[in-house]
């Protein structure tokens, strides 16, 4: 079992050829509104490859904008069991330009609250937790709650120098809030460090131009993106990555197996507009990896289990 904990809201996707400078103006080309949220979006890729997956996280709202949340949940196969109807909905326009790249404007977020009694929640001794910290200290409670009951931790975008980050736990992190964008030096030094001084597996995400590996022992390896066949939209890219190494994980694969199913998956998701559409099957993903003989070489080589 998989528990996904965090973000669930509405994302409203508008489509423009490219941001307007200060004071100008820009012709939205196609818009929509679907379900998003970090957590969502991970939990939509695992169901959508049959993973036995709990969705839980803040709560969707009261009134009109609160059941049409609840709907696109159940649309998705998902369950609404550990997310209440109360307070506000949290919304999300995100701006997404010819190139791929996403402008986000959140309503709704810094007010969020958990859907349930965090003791209500469903933990499994040997189960996958996964949560990022978008609900701050109750994310961290969260964190805590999981491994007091013997979960195993995957834990997305906890940076803060005093994390609880339980050793042996898998941490996920983007170039956009640690590390530097297109040094691999440094981001190679970034992991290493951060691994040795928690005890923990880091991956740091950078985007097409690859991402890297740490063991807990501070041994880093750096891999290339396996390449996108077209980029239409870059939202949720890193929760379709977060979903297909868990996948992986789940089914005991290797660390380096599991980081190339989620790079394969991240990469194919780039090509639709919103991170919970057009989401690849997992015959898809394989034929993607498949397609890429040499760069899946390089991932296998990462042999460790976690």
């Amino acid at each position: 079992m998989i528990l996904v904990f965090g973000t669930v809201c509405v994302d409203r996707i508008r489509r423009i050829e490219k941001l307007p400078r200060p004071g100008g103006y820009a012709e939205v080309t196609e818009q929509r509104e679907i379900l998003g949220g970090e957590a969502a979006n991970t939990a939509c890729h695992l169901t959508m490859w049959r993973d036995d997956v709990v969705l839980a996280g803040n709560s969707l709202g009261s009134g009109f904008e609160g059941e049409r949340l609840r709907l696109l949940v159940l649309e998705k196969g998902l369950s609404d069991q550990y997310l209440a109807r109360l307070g506000s909905t949290p919304v999300c326009d995100v701006y997404v330009s010819a190139d791929g790249d996403r402008t986000m404007f959140g309503s709704g977020f810094s007010t969020m609250s958990p859907a349930t009694d965090l003791s209500m929640l469903p933990w499994k001794v040997g189960g996958w937790f996964t949560a990022e910290p978008n609900m701050s200290e109750i994310a961290r409670q969260a964190v805590r709650g999981a491994h007091a009951h013997g979960m195993k931790l995957y834990l997305m975008d906890f940076f803060r120098e005093n994390e609880f980050l339980p050793p042996g736990s898998i941490c996920q992190y983007s170039t956009d809030w640690v590390g530097t964008r297109r040094s691999n030096d440094l981001n190679m030094t970034w992991v290493s460090d951060w691994s040795r001084k928690h005890q923990v597996f880091t991956i740091l995400t950078d985007g097409g131009d690859g991402l890297f590996v740490s063991l807990p022992s501070g041994e880093a390896t750096f891999l290339p993106t396996i390449p996108a066949p077209a980029v239409v939209d870059s939202t949720g890219t890193g929760d379709a990555f977060r979903a297909g190494v868990l996948h992986g994980l789940e089914r005991g694969r290797t660390l380096g197996e599991s980081l190339l199913i989620g790079s394969a998956a991240g990469s194919l998701s780039v090509g639709h507009i919103g991170a919970t559409e057009g989401i690849p099957t997992m015959s898809e993903v394989q034929a993607h990896i498949n397609a890429h003989p040499a760069l899946a070489e390089q991932y296998r080589r990462i042999t460790a289990c976690v």
